[in-house]
């Protein structure tokens, strides 16, 4: 195994990676500035931050896998204290995220509060949108585990049929310090001729190579994954080095919003004079992105003419 060059708190990176001997493919992703910026917009409370970050990391561990150009949306409705949580990964690394939640019921819980706690009965929706011209794709599967991670293991066993395990963690060292977040997925990666399958399909060599790699990967710890002085391919070798670890190039990841004020106009445009007149206050009409909490402010009188030509209108939706 070739080591990357990375200084010793490397944030903000997915490494891609293969376990030749394995027939295992992965994403490792490491979150420091960017999930600390995307949770702290908001303030949320210690549990919907967690979970918020742990919908982040499968953002970009899913998405920085696809062969695409436009967005991929990780979206939990449900009928719990967290009502809506989304995450997306807009090619080529921007992330974004954030989180609808009823504040009394969510400090009505503990601070450690798992999914199920949080979100309740629902769905998980992940859906790929490369614009206008292309129709989208969406899975969705029932919210059942007890983590983000199991969620995401039953919609690609479900809806993909592929053998796939998760690991995250979303971590801060105290009230008031960053956050940071680490994970990583492996997946089951078919030999030439042979189709993909869940790990219960999996048989012979398949079965076993597949046995394998999950156990080791099971020994994963939050402190590893989170450990800003344990490089990501330093801890790939840690885990695979004996079954022939392959790192490919990084990718960078950086915090993202499609939010633009000539956008934002188009879309107010579309509204009857009548209730653009409604909307103003004092003669204006402001508009707050839920994502970054960027504010815009508008001339009931000028809206058309700023909404024309709207470049938005071509790719994905904001």
């Amino acid at each position: 195994m070739t080591f990357s060059i990375y200084s010793a708190a490397h944030d903000d990176v997915i490494l891609p990676f293969q376990v030749e001997g394995l027939d295992v493919r992965g994403r490792l992703a490491r979150l420091g500035p960017v999930v600390d910026t995307i949770l702290n917009r908001h303030a949320y409370p210690p549990a919907v931050s967690r979970v918020l970050g742990e919908m982040l990391l499968v953002a970009a561990l899913v998405g920085s896998a696809l062969k695409f150009d436009g967005m991929f949306t990780v979206q939990t409705k449900g009928d719990g204290p967290v009502g809506l949580m989304v995450a997306d990964f807009a090619t080529p690394g921007a992330l974004r995220g954030y989180a609808q939640f009823d504040a009394d019921a969510v400090a009505a819980l503990p601070e450690d509060a798992g999914v199920e706690q949080l979100l309740g009965g629902g769905y998980l929706a992940l859906t790929i949108d490369q614009g206008a011209h292309t129709e989208r794709y969406q899975g969705i599967v029932a919210l059942e585990g007890e983590t983000i991670a199991a969620c995401a293991e039953t919609y690609f066993r479900d809806s993909e049929q592929i053998a796939t395990s998760l690991r995250l963690a979303v971590t801060r060292a105290a009230a008031g310090e960053p956050w940071h977040a680490g994970g990583i997925m492996i997946q089951h990666l078919p030999k030439a001729g042979t189709q993909a399958a869940p790990a219960e399909n999996l048989s012979g060599d398949a079965a076993e190579n597949w046995r394998r790699a999950a156990t080791l990967f099971a020994t994963v710890t939050p402190a590893e994954l989170t450990d800003r002085n344990l490089t990501p391919d330093r801890l790939l070798y840690r885990l695979y080095h004996e079954d022939g670890v392959r790192v490919f190039p990084s990718m960078d990841l950086a915090v993202g919003c499609r939010c633009n004020r000539q956008h934002i106009a188009n879309v107010l445009s579309r509204f009857p004079e009548s209730e653009r007149a409604e909307m103003a206050v004092d003669g204006r009409i402001v508009v707050t992105c839920e994502f970054c909490s960027a504010g815009f402010a508008f001339d009931p009188a000028t809206i058309a003419a700023e909404g024309a030509d709207d470049p938005a209108a071509e790719g994905p939706g904001a």
